[in-house]
C-alpha cells in the first residue's frame, strides 16, 4: 500500500482522507481502503521521510495535507523501476477449488455459483470505474505532469480488472454447468 500512496502523492498532495477515497472510488479491488490501513500507511512513510504533512485550516477544521518528498520520489522510482513479480499475483481461492472434491455436490455448487455473482460484481464495478475514468480523462488536467503516458497505464489496468473479472465470471460458469451436467 506504501508505493501506491506515494504514487498518488506524486500525482497531487492530498489528505489521508482524500487518499481513503480514492482508493475506495478506484483501487478497492487491489488493497484495502480503511482509514486505520491508509493512516498506518502514511505514519510509516511519514517515518521513512517519504512524505511530509502541512497542517491547514479550512471551514475551521484542521486538516493534513501530504505530500511526497524527495526520498519518497527516489523510494518511488526504484519499486516501479522493478521487473514485475508474477509470484504477488497468487489467488488463495484457487485452494478452496483444489479442495472442493470434499465438500456435498450441493456446496460445490453453491460455493461456484456465488463465485460467479461476485466476479459480476467486480466486473460491474470496474466497469463503472472505466466510465468515470474516462470522463475523467476529458476534463481538464492540472499542469506538470505527463497525463498521457500516466493515464494510459491506469487505462491498461482497468482493462486487465476488467478482462480478468470476465474471464473468471466465464471461466466459473463452465465449472458450474458441468458440476449441474456431472455433481
Amino acid at each position: 500500500m506504501e508505493h501506491l500512496i506515494l504514487g498518488l502523492l506524486l500525482l497531487s498532495p492530498m489528505t489521508g482522507y482524500q487518499v481513503q477515497q480514492f482508493i475506495r472510488t478506484n483501487l478497492s479491488l487491489i488493497c484495502s481502503h480503511s482509514a486505520g490501513s491508509v493512516h498506518t500507511a502514511l505514519e510509516k512513510l511519514g517515518r521513512q521521510g517519504y512524505v511530509t504533512a502541512a497542517e491547514t485550516a479550512q471551514g475551521g477544521r484542521r486538516r493534513k495535507v501530504f505530500s511526497i518528498t524527495p526520498a519518497g520520489r527516489e523510494a518511488f522510482s526504484a519499486w516501479i523501476a522493478r521487473p514485475m513479480d508474477a509470484g504477488k499475483g497468487k489467488n488463495m481461492e484457487l485452494s478452496r477449488l483444489f479442495f472442493l472434491g470434499l465438500a456435498k455436490p450441493e456446496e460445490r455448487a453453491a460455493a461456484i455459483r456465488d463465485y460467479v455473482r461476485q466476479m459480476e460484481e467486480m466486473e460491474a464495478v470496474l466497469r463503472a470505474i472505466r466510465v468515470r475514468f474516462e470522463a475523467a480523462r476529458q476534463g481538464p488536467l492540472p499542469p506538470g505532469q505527463d497525463w498521457e503516458s500516466i493515464l494510459r497505464f491506469q487505462g491498461y489496468t482497468l482493462d486487465y480488472g476488467i478482462a480478468a473479472a470476465a474471464f473468471e465470471k466465464d471461466w466459473y460458469t463452465r465449472l458450474l454447468h458441468e458440476l449441474e451436467e456431472q455433481p
